[in-house]
């Protein structure tokens, strides 16, 4: 069982540029967000669901009639 002073997972901006190295894009994201996570886990759900997001728009076929 972990103890009262088990790490809660809360990020501070300080963090950021180590996170970069794993999440590039990542603090300017964080930057970009009127509504912070309170987490760290939840910031990286955000990213990686507006990289899909992103990927997803990037990917699509356009239309041979120019619609």
């Amino acid at each position: 069982m972990l103890g009262a002073a088990a790490m809660t997972g809360r990020i501070t901006e300080r963090h950021l540029p180590q996170a970069e190295d794993s999440f590039p894009g990542i603090g300017r994201f964080y930057s970009g967000l009127t509504v912070k996570p309170a987490t760290f886990l939840q910031l990286v759900w955000a990213y990686e669901a507006e990289m899909l997001r992103a990927a997803k728009t990037k990917a699509r076929p356009r239309s041979r009639t120019g619609r």
